[in-house]
């Protein structure tokens, strides 16, 4: 009998407990109820795209993917970044008495949403590092795109746009803040710093997930016009009439986080000297890890360049970069850089636009804050050119 009564009169406590709790939650409920008319609308804050590509690979489409309001509303559409670096250079060219300050470039990045699935992207560059006088500085349209997001398996990008040609290109701005390394590797030279890999093209870039379950396929194709290969040994007439196609293809295994594995194949037209077309193929292939702090790049490409089936210049490269967060703001890395060109009756060209052959380097980048890093590096670099040299570099680098 004692049991039941006090089970009886827990019961009895718990139902007017509960009660009360319904009773402050109905008060609660109209309190909230009074307070809103007296509300202003709060506008929508859109996310500015991240510099840092959230995934190994992620080019500007998904950097920039569609996050702002229809228009109309109260929401931001509009995105600036700008992307800076100054330095100081010993024997970076080979040159023994070569001591200087030298500024970077300036990176400019904006883009603006024209509607839930357009939206405009323009990237400038003030080549201040190519300046050769002090009241003239190149200024480069690296890109400008009217992008197109539609869903996860179609994706467009019109205008000038960097190619998918390995992941470097892909993965990073030219900002020298966005990558962990001082230097770009040699194979990703620009082609107005005389690479000769196809790095821009003017066109069409669709883009999208290959529908494959845990191993995370992507594609991406490209049809437009090249720009004409290394342009501080050649002619520096540059007609942009050159076809070129590409096509890549991308996996990034959903059990392997920060793991991602891909090829390319691109085709084109270019001519070192106006008139003379040769035809070039490009083929990519890199394995990339980046995630718990490691930093794992590889890629390899071979270029080959034909006049006929006697003429024709061959460049196989490739590269090795590994870095490790050791502190929360230190980042030691080291890269190996492979280059060998040759070929036949194309009076030394591979050579010419391929001087280096080896490079070894090591550097630390150090995290000042959040938007700054200071990079020191070391490197000792062959060459077809002159003798081997050592070249070193510190660099400050900066993002607002």
């Amino acid at each position: 009998m004692v049991s039941s009564v006090r089970l009886f009169a827990q019961d009895g406590g718990k139902d007017e407990i509960i009660q009360k709790l319904i009773e402050r939650v109905d008060a609660l409920e109209r309190e909230v109820a009074a307070l809103q008319p007296a509300q202003t609308p709060t506008k929508a804050v859109t996310a500015a795209p991240s510099a840092i590509p959230s995934q190994p690979g992620d080019t500007s489409i998904s950097a920039t993917t569609d996050t702002a309001s229809a228009p109309g509303d109260n929401a931001s559409r509009f995105t600036f970044h700008g992307y800076a670096d100054v330095g100081f250079l010993r024997n970076y060219d080979g040159a023994s008495d070569d001591k200087r300050f030298a500024l970077g470039e300036l990176d400019l990045f904006a883009t603006e949403q024209l509607s839930p699935r357009l939206t405009a992207l323009v990237e400038i560059v003030l080549e201040t590092d190519n300046q050769t006088q002090v009241s003239q500085v190149p200024v480069n349209l690296e890109r400008m795109l009217l992008q197109y997001r539609g869903n996860n398996y179609f994706n467009l990008d019109m205008g000038s746009y960097r190619t998918a040609v390995g992941f470097y290109n892909m993965a990073y701005l030219r900002g020298s803040w966005l990558q962990t390394a001082l230097s770009r590797p040699l194979l990703f030279t620009f082609e107005d710093d005389g690479g000769f890999l196809p790095l821009h093209n003017v066109g069409v870039s669709a883009n999208g997930a290959v529908p494959s379950g845990a191993l995370g396929l992507h594609y991406i194709a490209e049809i437009g016009s090249s720009r004409n290969i290394g342009q501080n040994t050649v002619s520096p007439i540059d007609p942009a009439d050159n076809r070129a196609v590409n096509l890549a293809l991308f996996a990034r295994p959903r059990g392997l986080p920060g793991f991602q594995a891909g090829f390319s194949s691109y085709h084109d037209r270019f001519s070192k000297i106006f008139g003379n077309y040769l035809d070039r193929s490009v083929w990519t292939a890199y394995a990339v890890y980046q995630g718990h702090g490691v930093e794992f790049l590889n890629e390899g490409a071979l270029a080959t360049f034909r006049n006929s089936a006697s003429s024709y210049g061959r460049i196989p490269a490739g590269y090795s970069q590994i870095g490790y967060r050791i502190f929360p703001s230190w980042t030691p890395y080291i890269r190996y850089e492979y280059a060998n060109a040759n070929g036949r009756n194309v009076q030394n060209l591979p050579r010419l636009l391929t001087p280096w052959r080896q490079v070894w380097l090591g550097g630390l980048r150090y995290d000042i804050t959040e938007f700054a890093a200071l990079k020191f590096e070391l490197g000792h670099e062959t060459s077809w050119l002159q003798p081997a040299w050592i070249r070193a570099a510190v660099q400050l680098a900066f993002t607002f």
